[in-house]
């Protein structure tokens, strides 16, 4: 923005008034830079600032400041032949100088007028810029004035003259260096080239093991063959014999079809007699019911006969007893006593009468009743057989149609299935043939959670077969039908289903084994047992060899406690059986290894290489390579601690500080060892941790941090209240970071330790804000060694 905008920095518009001292011009200097003025950059209508430059938000007074200001001290020097800087005139400096104050000597006693000021700078380093105060201090003054910037940039040649000179010394040196290492190459070179080449005398040994291994495992799986051969045979004439004797006792044919023909006839017979004992517990139970319905309707119309009976016999009474009134009032002359004896006993007889009526009446609506319920409970019964035999039909049907997408024979290969092209099912078949897949199913789990556990383990299962399969350019889909999904494979330009896939590729499977020669063989034996196992020796031999380099470096520092530390690198609890025994192999050169040894090194490889191959099948055999022959996931790493004459895991009891040890120094080693490989000794050795040593001691950390000075080590840490000044540490430099909540800024203090004393370290010149909200974490300290 500076380069687009006319204008200068303040440091190029003024200098130094003549009578000024050496001491009070960098004190003044110091003031003027630390507070953001010296820098300020000045337009030509004479503010400070530029709102849309992000640079330093000040602007002068409308007047000058009572007392004395910095136009006391410093005059106007406009560079002329800087177009931007002399667009500004002397007159608008002048009047800037005097709009800030100039503060007088710290030692003096109470404030000068100068101070009264809201900004101002004194030739002692103090400064104030409204509520921001503080002091800064420089040997000399190398901004302000021409004379100064001179001087200044004098002083950097000459010192960077010297750091030419040494840098020149050190590049002859090196280059001296890189000489001797040349002629000693060509010497190393012409010596190796001289050497004669062992390798075809390797490879004509290992073709000539390989073969003599060839020809013996040969041999023994000719016996083994020959022995099961005969074996086979001896098992086939038992068993011959044996079914010779049955068929004479059984009286049965002794011709396979015809013994299959056998079988099927009683099959047929087991499934007649399974379908019509359902047949004839229905019926009978049928016959029954309509027999009791019977009797209770015959006994319902002798009742109503016998009340329809008693009831004319009532009305004969009535009769009666009707005819006998009429007499007995012809007979005037009777006794009074007789005629009501006679009137009580019609009465009587009349209420007995009425009572039988209403009895009969009941009887017959309870029977009348009963019949329409037994006529009701008659068309249930025939429209809830009529129901059943639709509801079998249905269920008939859809078991035919499920039976057409193959699954049955799918779940249970042995069932017999009839022909499901060849029109509908009697019900005879399909109810033996779903009573005979319920009996097979019967131990199966159905419940709720095993379908979901069955329909996710269905999705993973159909998702590895289409990804296996469209690897080698075959189309897997799926349907549903029938509440089950369908599988259709197109394998080798066929439809196939699932068993005829797993016969085709069992087959496949099979012929590929076959065509495997000897010869091939031959050659995967040889590469494992040259190439692979001389690799591997290779490789465990440079990790060994890295431990005890790490080793070396914990036994050459010791840490201040006198705790003894090593590393051991050894075979994992999951590493493969045998790995002891080819460990030991591996450790020497393959020249010296007897036939034996050989043969165990292959068979060990190829043990951890079948392993792979019985696990994920999806995998290339790239990948089955890649894990059964990394060594890595054969060991692991431990840290042992001397302890009363020997070395035991580090894991035991300890104090805070000895565990924080027991972890940080291995680390500290390695990293050690890792950096010692670098060809030049100037080579930066950087560690960075963050929150450093958190939770530990003052003591442990000091500790820790002397470490890092023994293994040489430079770090980059940071940490919410370590300051790293102790004895142990030969040299650090602090940077503290500060703020305050409704502030957008972060205050940075300096701070240098030389191993004995803390002292305020020289803040580099401020850098643009850029416009962006500053934030940060209170007292944090970024440290750097």
């Amino acid at each position: 923005m500076r380069e687009r905008t006319p204008g200068a920095p303040l440091w190029r518009l003024a200098d130094f008034r003549e009578g000024l001292g050496d001491a009070d011009r960098a004190g003044l200097e110091a003031a003027l830079e630390a507070s953001g003025l010296l820098d300020a950059w000045v337009s030509p209508d004479g503010s400070l600032l530029g709102g849309d430059g992000h640079d330093v938000l000040l602007a002068p007074q409308t007047g000058p400041v009572p007392g004395p200001s910095l136009a006391d001290v410093l005059r106007p020097a406009v560079d002329h032949g800087d177009e931007r800087a002399a667009a500004i005139g002397e007159e608008t400096v002048e009047r800037l100088l005097a709009a800030i104050g100039l503060g007088g000597d710290s030692a003096r006693a109470g404030r000068t007028a100068g101070e009264d000021a809201g900004t101002w700078a004194a030739p002692d380093g103090r400064f104030r810029v409204g509520s921001l105060t503080g002091r800064w201090a420089k040997p000399a003054a190398e901004y302000l004035g021409e004379g100064a910037r001179e001087q200044a940039r004098r002083s950097r040649i000459t010192t960077l003259q010297a750091e030419l000179g040494v840098l020149h010394e050190q590049s002859a040196a090196v280059t001296a260096q890189a000489d001797t290492v040349a002629v000693r190459r060509r010497k190393l070179d012409a010596e190796l080239a001289a050497v004669p080449d062992e390798a075809p005398l390797r490879q004509a040994y290992a073709r000539v093991s390989a073969a003599a291994d060839t020809v013996r495992r040969d041999r023994s799986r000719r016996d083994e063959r020959a022995a099961g051969f005969t074996e086979a045979a001896r098992t086939a004439e038992q068993a011959a014999a044996e079914f010779d004797a049955t068929v004479t006792d059984l009286g049965l044919p002794a011709d396979r079809a015809e013994l299959a023909a056998v079988h099927q006839a009683l099959t047929d017979l087991a499934l007649a007699f399974a379908a019509l004992w359902p047949a004839l517990r229905e019926r009978t139970e049928a016959a029954r019911q309509a027999g009791e319905e019977h009797d209770e309707a015959e006994q319902v119309g002798q009742r109503a006969t016998e009340h329809a009976s008693r009831a004319e016999e009532a009305a004969r009474e009535a009769a009666v007893a009707d005819e006998r009134h009429s007499t007995l009032r012809s007979t005037v002359g009777a006794a009074v006593a007789e005629l009501e004896r006679r009137l009580a006993e019609t009465a009587r007889s009349l209420g007995d009468c009425g009572t039988e009526q209403r009895r009969a009446r009941e009887l017959h609506t309870d029977a009348d009743r009963r019949a329409s319920r037994a006529e009701g409970r008659i068309e249930q019964l025939e429209r809830g057989l009529a129901e059943a035999t639709e509801a079998r039909a249905a269920a008939v049907a859809a078991l035919q149609r499920f039976a057409t997408t193959g699954l049955i024979t799918v779940a249970l290969p042995g069932l017999a299935v009839p022909p499901v092209r060849e029109g509908p099912w009697a019900a005879t078949p399909a109810i033996a043939l779903a009573r005979s897949v319920e009996t097979e199913l019967s131990r199966t789990d159905d419940s709720d959670g095993a379908w979901e556990r069955v329909q996710r383990h269905l999705s993973e299962e159909f998702k590895s077969l289409q990804d296996a399969l469209s690897r080698h350019g075959h189309t897997v889909s799926a349907r549903m039908v029938e509440d089950g999904m369908v599988v259709d494979i197109v394998y080798q330009g066929r439809e196939r289903a699932v068993p005829e896939l797993a016969e085709a590729l069992a087959a496949e499977v099979r012929e590929l084994t076959r065509i495997l020669s000897a010869h091939e063989r031959e050659i995967l034996e040889t590469h494992l047992i040259t190439e692979v196992a001389g690799t591997l020796q290779e490789l465990i031999g440079t990790a060994e060899r890295q431990v005890q380099a790490m080793n070396a470096e914990l036994e050459e520092r010791p840490t201040s406690t006198g705790m003894k530390l090593r590393l051991v690198w050894r075979a994992s609890r999951k590493a493969p059986a045998g790995l002891d025994r080819a460990r030991e192999r591996l450790r020497q050169s393959a020249d010296a290894w007897t036939p034996e040894d050989r043969t165990a090194v292959g068979e060990f490889l190829q043990a951890q290489i079948a392993q792979q191959q019985t696990g994920d099948a999806a995998g290339s055999w790239l990948e089955h390579l890649t894990a059964a022959l990394d060594y890595r996931s054969w060991h692991e790493f431990g840290i042992e601690r001397h302890q009363q004459g020997r070395w035991v895991p580090a894991t035991g009891p300890a104090s805070g500080g000895e565990r924080v040890l027991a972890v940080s120094v291995p680390l500290f080693a390695a990293a050690s060892s890792h950096y010692a490989s670098a060809g030049s000794p100037y080579a930066p050795r950087l560690v960075t941790l963050d929150e450093a040593f958190a939770g530990v001691d003052d003591d442990s950390r000091a500790k820790c941090l002397g470490l890092l000075h023994a293994f040489d080590l430079d770090v980059v840490m940071t940490s919410e209240r370590e300051w790293a000044c102790y004895p142990q540490v030969p040299g650090i430099a602090i940077a503290q970071l500060s703020r305050i909540d409704g502030v957008a800024a972060v205050l940075v203090t300096r701070w240098e330790w030389d191993g004995s004393a803390r002292r305020r370290g020289e803040d580099p010149a401020p850098a643009p804000a850029h416009g962006r909200e500053a934030s940060g974490t209170e007292n944090q300290e970024p440290l750097w060694a």
